[in-house]
């Protein structure tokens, strides 16, 4: 495996946007890893709420948000410009993208590692582009893994070389479709937590926000910190039985 000279760098980075933007982070994160949520916002803007976006999508501030986004969930394209309503809305976003995938392709788990890196993958190369990786993969492979579909495109797209989408080259849809599991590496360095199913998130200052009724029924409340705690207790005394047998 080649040495890659950046990526300690790139955790630190993502670390300390970590450690600026935690408090709305932990608050909206839903059912993306925590750390995921640091490293997609440092690959977007660098953690730069200011940082341009593509013009023609109307991306703003720390996720990048598309001007189409917001509407998805009831809100004003202006919900964006609030910079903890964009970490909010960008998460929704991936939320939604997570379960489009799941009903495009039942092998797309939902509340997976994978199924996280596909939602990411939609918004790197569109939506359209790459479910259509995955219909390629598929034809190729002879079928898709279920639980590992972004694998399966990825292992075809080395092979293959990947195909243009729209105005990106096959050689830039490759590029952001490799770099996936380094950007999923970078989360997992800056905190590592699991990967959940799409949650229902508290609503931000933008107001209250609806679910696309296609996807509403997949989005779960989440756990109360009294019935994790519940199960905690209940598997470190599942250990303790195992362990004193």
């Amino acid at each position: 495996m080649a040495i890659d000279p950046n990526f300690d760098a790139d955790v630190a980075r993502a670390k300390a946007i970590y450690d600026q933007l935690g408090v709305w982070i932990d608050k909206y994160h839903g059912g993306l890893p925590a750390g995921w949520v640091a490293s997609i916002i440092l690959h977007e803007s660098g953690g730069n709420f200011g940082a341009p976006g593509d013009p023609t999508l109307g991306e703003v501030g720390y996720m990048q948000v598309a001007s189409y986004v917001p509407p998805l969930f009831g809100y004003d394209v202006s919900a964006i410009s609030d910079p903890e309503s964009n970490i909010a809305i960008g998460v929704l976003e991936y939320e939604y993208e997570a379960v489009l995938w799941m009903l495009s392709f039942p092998e797309a788990t939902l509340g997976t590692d994978d199924s996280w890196k596909l939602a990411r993958l939609a918004f790197a190369v569109g939506r359209a582009g790459s479910h259509q990786l995955a219909q390629l993969a598929q034809a190729a492979l002879g079928g898709l893994t279920t639980g590992d579909v972004y694998h399966d495109i990825a292992r075809w797209t080395a092979s293959s070389g990947a195909v243009p989408l729209g105005s990106q080259s096959a050689a830039k849809v490759a590029a952001r479709v490799l770099d996936i599991d380094r950007q999923w590496a970078i989360g997992q360095a800056v905190s590592s937590g699991l990967s959940g199913p799409p949650m229902i998130i508290p609503d931000p200052p933008a107001g209250p926000y609806t679910i696309p009724p296609d996807a509403a029924p997949y989005f779960t409340e989440p756990i109360s910190g009294t019935l994790m705690a519940i199960i905690g207790g209940a598997l470190v005394l599942g250990y303790l039985l195992l362990t004193t047998r």
